[in-house]
């Protein structure tokens, strides 16, 4: 299954920057991953299944989202999206499209700080689904 990260915008360079890399190159070693920038985000039309990151989502704890995701891998899903808006949220059609919707807080994060989350608990869910010592 390969991960598909849609952010709206670019991420900063700088310590930002390099932490994407490192995670995306940590993640790596477990599926592929694929990072879509974009001033304005589009549904992607590969088959898989699209999650939205909302601060009105299903709020889910580090085992929750893994068991998402090893779901999806016992299931043969091609793709996974993963979609992060900007200030103004996301086209509609987006949330429309969205078989999940999840959530990291009911806060507000900036959308770079975010880019850092959602690769950080993705390698974190790998590295669950593998029972490797990262999580605790």
């Amino acid at each position: 299954m390969k991960l598909v990260l849609c952010l709206t915008g670019k991420t900063f360079k700088g310590p930002i920057s390099a932490l994407v890399e490192d995670y995306r190159e940590r993640i790596s070693h477990y599926a592929p991953i694929e990072i879509i920038e974009a001033k304005e985000l589009k549904l992607q039309s590969r088959p898989g299944l699209h999650v939205v990151l909302s601060p009105a989502g299903k709020q889910l704890d580090s085992e929750g989202l893994a068991a998402l995701i090893e779901k999806q891998l016992n299931q043969g899903t091609k793709h996974m999206y993963f979609y992060v808006g900007g200030p103004e949220g996301f086209d509609p059609a987006i949330e429309a499209a969205a078989d999940e919707k999840i959530s990291f807080s009911r806060m507000t994060f900036n959308h770079q700080i975010i880019r850092i989350m959602i690769l950080e608990q993705l390698y974190r869910a790998f590295t669950i689904i593998r029972g490797e010592h990262y999580h605790k």
